[in-house]
């Protein structure tokens, strides 16, 4: 005992765990709207600080602990030493960091470069600092997170950096502005898979994976290598990721009655080796360079 305070030390170290966040159903109105005339529940606001605790623990998540919710996929690793200040308070010292992570945003499946927590004050507010990019792509483009929990700042950010539109470009589309004419329809349609999707997985990505599969897309150009414009070029395409680099996709014409399965490899960022086999078959080196 310590004031008259439980007092607990040590060490905890997670073995193994999931964790997974729901959201808060659509329609409930936030804590801090007061409806005149309805009675609420009476809360303590600061519970936690009345609890007569002391805590010391060095909280060590191991390697075997993942998340996975709001369309983030992530084991977790870190240590964070929890303590409790002297009005009753916790707070937090340590680094979260995501390891293998994938975050879903504005339709897309982006890889994490850098994701943290940081923590140096009270534990309900860290600091935060994550990168998440779009990979395998000439220009790679996706969003970076900074600032603190309660008060996040996000912004488009893209590797070799571009203008910020260009940047944009390449994370919805997979192309820049110049390809703008081609990829009308592939951006609408991933802005309205990221409306539909809430900021979490976009309704196309759920349903495949509950087959098997990474993605469903729907595309312009045509099977295979004779792309061709148009409604009759728009093409439904299961995709399956086999690794980071390695790709495995079917394609189905909407219009036409051809097909095509097309293997992909990304030698490096702008060099593509691809293979073939439909109404065109082949195997082919692709590269590409993005100009200002």
């Amino acid at each position: 005992m310590v004031q008259r305070r439980l007092a607990l030390a040590g060490t905890v170290r997670v073995v193994e765990g999931k964790i997974e966040y729901e959201p808060a159903p659509p329609g409930q109105l936030g804590p801090d709207v007061v409806v005149v005339g309805r009675t609420t529940r009476a809360e303590s606001k600061d519970s936690l600080a009345e609890l007569p605790l002391t805590l010391d623990v060095d909280v060590d998540l191991g390697r075997r602990l993942t998340f996975d919710g709001s369309g983030l996929e992530t084991s977790l690793e870190g240590h964070v030493r929890v303590t409790t200040a002297g009005d009753g308070h916790l707070l937090g010292r340590g680094t979260i960091s995501a390891a293998n992570g994938t975050y879903f945003a504005f339709g897309q499946k982006l890889t994490i470069d850098r994701g943290r927590l940081i923590f140096d004050g009270p534990l309900d507010n860290p600091a935060l600092d994550v990168v998440a990019l779009r990979k395998n792509l000439a220009v790679e483009a996706g969003v970076e997170v900074s600032g603190t929990v309660k008060v996040p700042r996000v912004r488009i950010t893209s590797n070799p950096p571009v203008p910020e539109n260009e940047a944009l470009a390449w994370l919805v589309t997979g192309e820049g502005l110049s390809g703008s004419s081609r990829s009308d329809y592939a951006a609408l349609a991933a802005a309205s898979a990221a409306l539909l999707s809430r900021g979490g997985k976009p309704i196309t990505t759920q349903i495949a994976q509950s087959i098997g599969l990474d993605d469903i897309s729907v595309r312009s150009g045509g099977i295979g290598a004779a792309g061709t414009t148009g409604t009759a070029g728009q093409v439904i395409v299961f995709g399956k990721r086999i690794t980071d680099r390695l790709t495995l996709a079917y394609e189905q014409g909407l219009s036409i009655a051809a097909n095509a399965v097309r293997l992909e490899y990304a030698l490096t960022n702008t060099l593509t080796l691809r293979a073939e086999a439909g109404a065109v078959s082949g195997v082919g080196v692709y590269y590409r360079r993005a100009f200002d």
